[in-house]
Order: C-alpha cells, then sequence, then structure tokens
C-alpha cells in the first residue's frame, strides 16, 4: 500500500492506471444498486419505487461525504506534492475523525425521520411502508459510507487506489450472495423482503469498512499512531470543509433534485417512480467512464499543483477531456438506440418500461456534455477550487425544476417535459464549467496560488 508520487513519469500512465482502477470502483459501487434492483424487482412495481426513494438519501450521505472527502484529498494530494509527510499523515487522522463524527450525526437523522420522508414522498401508502422496511438496515449502511468514502478519498490523494478498490469488490460479491438470502429466505426460510435489501447492504458495508481500516492501520504509512493524532484540529477541519463544502452543496443539489423529480412524478403513480430509479442507476453506468476520469484527474492535478508544475496539470486537463468524452460515446449510441432492453432485465412492468424507454433515449443527449462536466469537476477539485462547479450545477438544477414545477400544473404534464429540460440544463452546465476553467488556466503564469 505504497504512497505514490505523481509529479515525475508520464500524466498519460497515471491517468490511465488511476481511472483503470476507478472504473473497477465505479463499476463496482453501481453493482449495488444493479443488484439490489434485480431482486427487488421481483416484488414489484411498488418495491423497486420503494428502493428508488430510499436509495435518493444516499445522495444527501454523498454530498455531506464529498465535503470531506474533496477537501482532505486536495489537501493530502498537495502535501505528497511538497513531501510533507507529517501534513499528510495529520490529515489522513483529522479526516477520518470528523468523518465518523458526522456519519454519526446524520444516520441518527435518518433513522428517526425515515417515516416522515416515506410518507411524504411515496406514491400511496403500500409504498410509503416499503419504503420504511428498507431504510431500517439502509440508513445505518449511509453512516457508514461517509467514513468508507473519505478513507478512500484520502488513499486516492497519495496516489494508491489498489486498496479502496479490492475493498469495495469483496464488498459487493458479499452484497450479491447476502441479499437473495435476505430477501427471499433463501437457505434460512426467513423472508424479510424489501427490508432484505436494506440489512444486506448494512452487513456488506460494514465488513468492507473494518477490512479496509484494519489494512489501512496495520500498515503504519498514513496515520499517528499516539493519542494527541487523533485529538480535533480545527483549523485543518476548516480547511477541509472549506475546499470541500462547495462540492459537497452540489451533491446535496442533485439529491434535492432527485427528491424533487420524484415528487413531480407522484401523481402519475408508482411505475414512472420505479422507471426513473431504474433509469439512474442505468445511467450511472453511462457517467462511469467520466467519473473514474474525473477522481484521477484531481489527485493528479493537485499533486502537480503542489509541485508547481503546471504544465503537467493543463496536459492532464486535455486528457481527461478526451478519454471521458470518448468513453460516453458508447452509452450514448447503446441508450438512444435498447433502452427497452436495458431495462427488461430489471423489471417485467410494461408500464415501467415504457416510461423507462423514454427517459433513457432524452438522457442519451446528455452524456456527452456529462463528460466536459466531469473534466472541469476533476480539475477544479485538484486545484482545491469547487466554486464554480456547484454555480453551474445549481443553474442546471434551476433550470429544470423551475420550469419543470410551473409546467407540472398544465392538464398535459409528462414525465417527458421533465427529461428535455434536462437536455437543455446539461449542455448548458457544461458550456459554463468550460468558461469558469478557462479563465482559471488563464492565471496559471501569474499566479500559482489556489483560488
Amino acid at each position: 500500500m505504497a504512497m505514490q508520487d505523481l509529479t515525475g513519469g508520464p500524466v498519460r500512465g497515471h491517468l490511465l492506471r488511476m481511472s483503470g482502477f476507478m472504473l473497477v470502483t465505479m463499476i463496482v459501487q453501481t453493482l449495488y444498486g444493479i443488484v439490489d434492483l434485480l431482486w427487488v424487482g421481483r416484488l414489484g412495481a411498488e418495491a423497486v419505487a420503494a428502493v428508488a426513494l430510499g436509495s435518493n438519501l444516499m445522495m444527501v450521505v454523498m454530498s455531506a461525504g464529498q465535503v470531506l472527502s474533496v477537501g482532505a484529498a486536495a489537501l493530502v494530494a498537495q502535501a505528497m506534492g511538497r513531501k510533507d509527510q507529517p501534513a499528510v499523515r495529520a490529515l489522513f487522522n483529522q479526516a477520518l475523525l470528523l468523518a465518523l463524527l458526522l456519519g454519526g450525526l446524520l444516520g441518527l437523522l435518518f433513522f428517526f425521520g425515515r417515516r416522515l420522508y416515506a410518507e411524504t414522498l411515496a406514491g400511496d401508502r403500500h409504498t410509503a411502508e416499503l419504503v420504511v422496511e428498507f431504510l431500517n438496515g439502509f440508513v445505518p449502511s449511509l453512516a457508514l459510507q461517509i467514513p468508507s468514502m473519505v478513507l478512500g478519498a484520502t488513499l486516492r490523494g497519495v496516489g494508491n487506489v489498489r486498496i479502496s478498490t479490492l475493498t469495495q469488490i469483496g464488498t459487493v460479491l458479499l452484497n450479491i450472495v447476502l441479499a437473495p438470502i435476505l430477501i427471499f429466505g433463501w437457505g434460512t426460510g426467513v423472508e424479510l423482503g424489501v427490508g432484505g435489501a436494506g440489512f444486506a447492504t448494512l452487513v456488506s458495508v460494514a465488513i468492507g469498512f473494518a477490512v479496509m481500516l484494519t489494512h489501512v492501520l496495520r500498515s503504519g504509512q498514513f496515520f499517528g499512531r499516539d493519542s494527541a493524532a487523533w485529538k480535533p484540529q480545527t483549523a485543518l477541519w476548516k480547511r477541509m470543509v472549506g475546499i470541500g463544502l462547495p462540492s459537497g452543496l452540489e451533491f446535496g443539489l442533485m439529491g434535492l433534485y432527485l427528491i424533487s423529480v420524484m415528487a413531480l412524478l407522484r401523481p402519475f403513480g408508482p411505475q414512472p417512480q420505479a422507471a426513473f430509479g431504474i433509469g439512474m442507476r442505468i445511467l450511472q453506468m453511462g457517467m462511469m467512464p467520466s467519473m473514474a476520469v474525473s477522481f484521477a484527474t484531481a489527485a493528479i492535478v493537485g499533486q502537480n499543483f503542489g509541485a508547481r508544475q503546471h504544465d503537467r496539470v493543463v496536459e492532464a486537463l486535455w486528457l481527461a477531456l478526451k478519454w471521458s468524452l470518448g468513453g460516453c460515446l458508447v452509452f450514448v449510441v447503446a441508450f438512444h438506440l435498447v433502452p427497452d432492453a436495458l431495462f427488461r432485465p430489471f423489471t417485467d412492468d410494461a408500464a415501467v418500461v415504457a416510461y423507462g424507454a423514454d427517459f433513457l433515449r432524452w438522457i442519451s443527449w446528455n452524456l456527452l456534455a456529462t463528460g466536459v462536466v466531469f473534466a472541469c469537476s476533476g480539475m477544479f477539485s485538484g486545484l482545491g477550487n469547487t466554486r464554480p462547479s456547484l454555480i453551474s450545477s445549481a443553474i442546471r438544477i434551476t433550470v429544470i425544476l423551475l420550469p419543470a414545477s410551473l409546467l407540472s400544473r398544465h392538464s398535459d404534464f409528462a414525465p417527458g417535459w421533465i427529461w428535455r429540460l434536462s437536455v437543455v440544463a446539461t449542455i448548458l452546465q457544461a458550456a459554463l464549467n468550460l468558461l469558469f476553467l478557462k479563465a482559471r488556466l488563464r492565471g496559471f503564469s501569474r499566479d500559482a496560488s489556489v483560488v
């Protein structure tokens, strides 16, 4: 589990290696949701809608986790670039400490508010009860996601993506085994139904985090061992949060977007909600190459920015743009030409498939713009300035939700209207990110400081 110096050697090689590991991680993370949907789909559209609604809370957790992950990864990468090992150790300790505290607080909040959340957003009472069943096990797993995210992000900052990737693979394999056992009672005779999906996630995430933490602690490279190293250092907390807060707010906006779309779909019943939930999981597959490149770019840019090697920073940008767009192109074609085939493994409900196919056909046009957005996001994260990503994301979501909310009062309003607005808004977001990044890169030769 050695640290990796990304300030020397070919940028292309570093990006390819780290993106490859991150892509495997993205695939594994997406498989979490896909496995649940494959099994839960056998329980009916209401169960699928319940899992989709419950899983939306993950976006809130992701937003909180991003605040710490992005900030910690950027500071760790820049400290690595400066060859400042004491700073790296301090950041590892403080990031994990803060992550454990934040995860515990959010877990308590979600657990005691799960019924109110379910009854507010579910299309009917039966679906609401299924949401509560799912959240009984899923919410505790969310509390562990934040420290898991932060630990993986800090390891990325030092150029090590192997341990988190291997842990994710083991975790998803365990989830694949546990899901049918707990949902249908295979081998035990105890059927937990949709609640079993939540508990399968809890057990697998808990074991995965314990294994990753144990390996990292045993290595002795990353954490300070004395008790003083675990005392809160508010100055470091403020620096991490200051860098990561815009990125966290951006994820929070995405969570708001998902919940708002579910609310807009509520009058149409559980079928469109189920289609949107499945569709978002399929869309994640299309975004995985860009997301992998983005995470790898952030680490490479962070270390080279810390080492003041600005030519390598610019090289990383162009490689990220080309690879992100290339990775998205295949999914653009697949989503547009065979959307029905992509949905059928998850449900045999004809209405869900029809709604889902319409969603994928429209959203397929988003992917190229999304590739640009992710490439720019990786640059902003590595530079330690994620405000531009937040601004463009806020504009995108406003352009979708504000008109959609107004149009929802029209008698002819249909889910497809939301997807059309999404295409326009995502193209606008990509254009804004490029403009913001161009302005930042223009100042490289004059100003080496983080904005």
